[in-house]
């Protein structure tokens, strides 16, 4: 795992009661909720904590996405998953330039 600076407002020190040191999750044991924590599960795991934020607005700060919600054949959804875990991209992503893309070349 690389080096990563604190989050922000992450405390520069702590009490003396606590210990901070780093470990090597792939050579030390460490279990959380009964399974061994390994750098892969515990990168899997932050990012699925900032995404639990919510994702950033495509309209402006502050200011909501519109969100467009259509039904398609699930052969359809399963080509757009196998594509969006090639390209190791979210699936909204990839229909987002696709669908960029066909009003730009059907503009009139």
């Amino acid at each position: 795992m690389t080096k990563k600076h604190p989050p922000e407002g992450f405390p520069e020190s702590f009490g003396a009661d606590v210990t901070v040191r780093g470990i090597d999750l792939d050579r030390e044991e460490f279990i959380v909720g009964g399974e061994q924590l390994t750098e892969e599960r515990a990168a899997a795991l932050a990012e699925r904590a900032e995404r639990s934020a919510g994702r950033p607005s495509l309209t402006a700060p502050g200011r909501r996405s519109p969100t467009l919600n259509l039904r398609v054949p699930a052969a359809t959804r399963e080509s757009l998953d196998r594509l969006a875990e090639q390209q190791g991209r979210r699936p909204s992503e990839v229909v987002r330039d696709a669908l960029e893309e066909y009003l730009t070349r059907h503009a009139s």
